[in-house]
């Protein structure tokens, strides 16, 4: 027991035959960077992992209130908006409102045998404001050669890859208003 105790004693560096201690070859670039090497355990894998699961809960707790937040002010009482006569448009004809404030506009449109639709007017690529094109019954984008479907809103060619956001009517006492923006 005793020779094998002997045999995993630790050899000191001034003896013969000993490795040299691994801060002799770096002692040159040590001179050129300082550190302090007593502080080399301030911050631990424990502190570091602790920062990351708090950071990481943050995030998921912030995400779930902006979901929220959102889902609420779905339930907002809705804003009526009165954008035409019952009548005043013809068939294949379209006009251009405000919706739901002068900043935003949407566009109302007298299909064909489908009655009254509105979409807001933004096109869901880059923003550009979108024309009907009544021979075609297309909703066009200029900007960059985007169509969508003027009965439904859905994207039929170009860049866009979403519908364009539905914007729901009511008739009261002969007049169409705007009520609500369905982004889709």
């Amino acid at each position: 027991m005793e020779s094998a105790m002997h045999r995993f004693r630790v050899r000191r560096q001034d003896q013969p035959g000993s490795a040299p201690h691994p801060s002799e070859p770096a002692a040159e670039w040590r001179q050129e960077f300082p550190y302090v090497w007593s502080e080399d355990e301030v911050v631990t894998r424990r502190d570091t992992l602790y920062f990351l699961l708090a950071g990481s809960g943050a995030l998921c707790l912030a995400t779930g209130t902006l979901a929220l937040i959102g889902k609420l002010s779905e339930g907002s009482p809705r804003k009526m908006v009165p954008v035409a006569r019952v009548g005043e448009l013809a068939e294949n004809r379209w006009k251009v409102f405000a919706y739901p404030d002068e900043y935003a506009q949407g566009i109302l449109i007298h299909l064909p045998g489908k009655g009254l639709v509105a979409y807001s007017d933004v096109c869901t690529h880059l923003s550009c404001a979108v024309t009907y094109q009544p021979e075609s019954q297309r909703l066009y984008c200029p900007c960059h050669e985007g169509l969508f479907d003027a009965a439904t809103g859905n994207v039929l060619a170009g860049p866009p890859t979403r519908p364009l956001p539905v914007i729901e009517l009511e008739e009261h006492q002969g007049t169409i208003y705007a009520v609500r923006m369905v982004l889709r």
